[in-house]
């Protein structure tokens, strides 16, 4: 599917002006918000359903997503990004008035740049996920896209497809260029964002949403899940994934070397083209 931009998306909905003014003057906004920049299978799914069920650290989800734009508009009744917003905000914070989101560059372009910082201000909290190991996420990810089962709740059976060193190259080539450019965008507009490291979320999720909070002033009380609460997820990669990631290391070493030294996430100070952002790492 071809993503849109914003105004592409909404300009032909018809929508209920007075009824939106009349929500939003009922409902008090969110004052406290947070975005995480991801890339595919840096475990955003599984982060982001741990902190929706804590019911105070908002419900973090791909608001932007171009994919989802006409249909949230339709929802909140907005044609502008910050109509949208105004709606969401009050909708999808949690009781304590905390929002979160989850975008990659890509939806931001899309959105609209200068209308997205403008939105999330000064004040708002930024944390870039990233994984260590690009070529396990790289084979994840191929793996999903080529059985369809992206996640341990979908409904699709657990299935493997046949190893192609090609296609496992093509979606580590996606992978390094949205991670890339996600800090390149957050660099580009002065915005210090935090990292949070795939490994240290599924060994330490509790101490992962202890530090979000943390940054976000919440003092989290203890959780009582509900009866409704989503299932929990569960990691998919097996012995295919272990066997698939040593086959593509042993065939294609120099392709690995070259990609993780493009990685800008592995600079350090002092290397050409190291960009400035405080990291915030959960303890091993």
């Amino acid at each position: 599917m071809q993503h849109l931009r914003f105004e592409t998306l909404t300009k032909d909905l018809i929508v209920d002006d007075e009824a939106r003014i009349a929500e939003c003057e009922k409902l008090v906004p969110a004052h406290r918000h947070y975005v995480f920049f991801v890339t595919a299978r840096s475990g955003s799914t599984w982060l982001t359903a741990a902190l929706s069920a804590t019911k105070q650290l908002g419900v973090p989800e791909e608001y932007i997503n171009p994919d989802f734009i006409p249909d949230i508009c339709r929802a909140v009744r907005a044609r502008t990004q910050q109509d949208m917003f105004q709606v969401l905000f009050r909708r999808r914070k949690s009781p304590n008035g905390v929002f979160g989101i989850e975008v990659r560059h890509i939806d931001v372009e899309l959105f609209g740049i200068e209308q997205f910082f403008d939105i999330f201000g000064p004040e708002t909290v930024f944390f870039n996920l990233w994984r260590d190991n690009m070529v396990s996420q790289a084979v994840s990810l191929y793996r999903a896209v080529n059985t369809g089962r992206f996640h341990s709740t979908d409904a699709a059976l657990a299935s493997t497809p046949t190893y192609d060193a090609a296609g496992i190259k093509r979606w580590m080539t996606h992978l390094l260029n949205t991670e890339n450019k996600n800090l390149r965008l957050l660099a580009s507009e002065g915005r210090p964002a935090r990292f949070l490291r795939y490994e240290d979320i599924l060994r330490h999720e509790a101490t992962t949403v202890g530090l979000i909070a943390d940054a976000l002033r919440v003092d989290l009380a203890p959780n009582q899940a509900p009866e409704d609460a989503p299932p929990k997820q569960e990691k998919l990669g097996d012995t295919w994934n272990r066997e698939a990631e040593a086959t593509f290391r042993s065939q294609e070493p120099q392709f690995v070397a070259e990609t993780e030294a493009a990685r800008l996430i592995r600079r350090q100070p002092g290397d050409e083209g190291w960009l400035n952002f405080p990291a915030v790492t959960v303890p091993a």
